[in-house]
């Protein structure tokens, strides 16, 4: 569950999600970046009429909407590269700091066993590399299947669950279905 926006994204579509907040953050960051010396002529720092068909107040305005968005949905953007990259949705991460607390608490280590590694965990959620697409399918917003059915995902090899926590001690939503 995304909790910026209050809903799941699918699993066929998230993916597509993380690219969407990429390419939104590539594009207002070079609107912001290639349009400071027109902002500099709207605000009259340069004293240099303006001589554009946009009115200065508008491009004001929408040079700092961009420069926020650029901002905020970077910050999304870098979470969600960091949870991806830990193997874990943002329910599992918060699942997981109480799987911590609990496995040091008696002198233990827990282990994410969903967690490949940052690179191998980027590579499988974006299904690019050796088993998946070429890695430009990055570019170009192809339609790319998950390399997962949704059911069952790769692991770290050895483990059937995580280690550090018990049987029973599972975080899960089956109370609530009762």
């Amino acid at each position: 569950m995304r909790q910026w926006i209050n809903q799941c994204v699918g699993l066929h579509n998230e993916r597509h999600f993380v690219l969407f907040l990429s390419y939104l953050v590539l594009s207002t960051f070079c609107y912001a970046a290639l349009g400071y010396k027109q902002l500099f002529d709207a605000l009259g720092i340069t004293f240099v009429e303006w001589e554009y068909r946009v009115p200065a107040i508008a491009y004001i305005i929408i040079y700092m909407l961009a420069a926020v968005l650029c901002l905020a949905v970077g910050i999304m953007l870098l979470y969600h590269v960091w949870s991806i990259s830990s193997g874990e949705t943002t329910v599992e991460g918060q699942d997981h700091e109480v799987y911590t607390k609990k496995a040091n608490s008696r002198g233990e280590t827990f282990i994410n066993s969903y967690d490949l590694g940052r690179i191998q965990n980027l590579k499988l959620f974006f299904n690019i590399g050796d088993a998946g697409y070429p890695f430009y399918t990055l570019l170009i917003p192809f339609r790319i299947m998950p390399y997962t059915d949704g059911r069952s995902w790769a692991r770290r090899e050895g483990y059937n669950r995580h280690h550090g926590i018990r049987h029973g001690e599972e975080l899960t939503d089956e109370d609530e279905d009762a």
